[in-house]
């Protein structure tokens, strides 16, 4: 029997896993909420038996599966990984895994110690949009030199945790795994040199929006424009010698909905239809196939080397 525990009463996990949760493989959920949070009835629309815990060290000491998912505030998703991996469960953390290099160092070293898996959630990544532009360039013997990548969004409600620095917010943290991950998946490779311009800030000096040039080996850089204060914008222009494919939606995309690329390839345009796809169920049922490989490096490697650019970002962000 597989089975899972939430770390974290989210609205990701209400909204976007427990209703797909059966689907992916699972016949028990366990969920552990935030001391002070008040459940309400979201768990309901679980499709297996669920179990609630009114704390997460309870919901720790009592669960007897496998695998472990931390869907807390970014400033306790470390505190949480570590509780979890201590026990001896797989991991998975919702992005930012970590606030630093030093934490996610501090975890990858504790599950290689111990054999288990642990991973960030940048789902977006199994959706099947990003397979189908690889091969569109592989079919024109071209790759990305330049990505322009967008991810802005309204504001959020004033008590949303990514106004609140002690919670683990900014734009930065809350937005980098995105381009972090976008520029690894196309170009294989940490940048060598970023450019961090923060646009606008809070009070407090917290960043609500920033913009980005990091440079790449061989001559390919990725630039974009961050934050929580524009009309919403997900988008990816991918550029090549002869090559152009745009892509809205590539974060973040409805489960049902077909996605339709626009190339252009030696001045004739073409457009691509993509199926479907759900990236919550598509992770989760690649990481149980992972469980049963045994085969982590490519998830640990991953996590550090996002970490590390995220600090450089932090570090460079003026």
């Amino acid at each position: 029997m597989k089975s899972i525990l939430f770390l974290g009463y989210s609205n990701l996990v209400k909204s976007r896993i427990l209703p797909i949760i059966g689907q992916a493989g699972f016949s028990a959920v366990s969920i552990a909420k935030y001391e002070e949070q008040s459940w309400d009835e979201g768990w309901r629309d679980c499709p297996v038996p669920v179990t609630l815990y009114d704390d997460y060290e309870t919901g720790l000491k009592s669960f007897t599966g496998e695998l472990v998912y931390v869907s807390t505030v970014n400033s306790m998703h470390f505190a949480c990984a570590r509780a979890a991996l201590e026990r001896g469960f797989h991991t998975i953390i919702d992005k930012p895994a970590t606030t630093s290099y030093q934490e996610a160092f501090e975890l990858v070293s504790m599950a290689r110690s111990r054999q288990l898996f642990l991973g960030e959630s940048t789902v977006y990544l199994c959706h099947p949009q990003l397979a189908a532009i690889q091969q569109i360039f592989t079919q024109k013997n071209d790759a990305p030199k330049l990505l322009t990548v967008h991810f802005t969004m309204p504001p959020f409600q004033p008590s949303n945790f990514r106004y609140q620095r002690s919670l683990g917010g900014g734009a930065i943290m809350d937005t980098a795994p995105y381009a972090i991950s976008v520029g690894r998946y196309f170009f294989d490779a940490e940048p060598e040199a970023i450019s961090c311009v923060v646009t606008e800030r809070q009070m407090d000096g917290l960043d609500t929006e920033y913009s980005l040039l990091m440079r790449y080996p061989g001559g390919r850089a990725l630039i974009g424009h961050f934050g929580f204060n524009t009309e919403y914008l997900n988008q990816v222009l991918l550029i090549g010698n002869r090559t152009n494919v745009q892509v809205n939606r590539i974060f973040t995309i409805p489960d049902t909905m077909e996605n339709t690329l626009a190339v252009r390839h030696k001045n004739q345009e073409e457009a691509v239809v993509v199926a479907a796809g759900n990236n919550f169920l598509l992770y989760l049922k690649r990481i149980l196939c992972l469980l049963d490989s045994t085969d982590y490096e490519d998830s640990y490697n991953d996590l550090l080397s996002d970490a590390k650019v995220k600090d450089r970002m932090k570090e460079h962000a003026v």
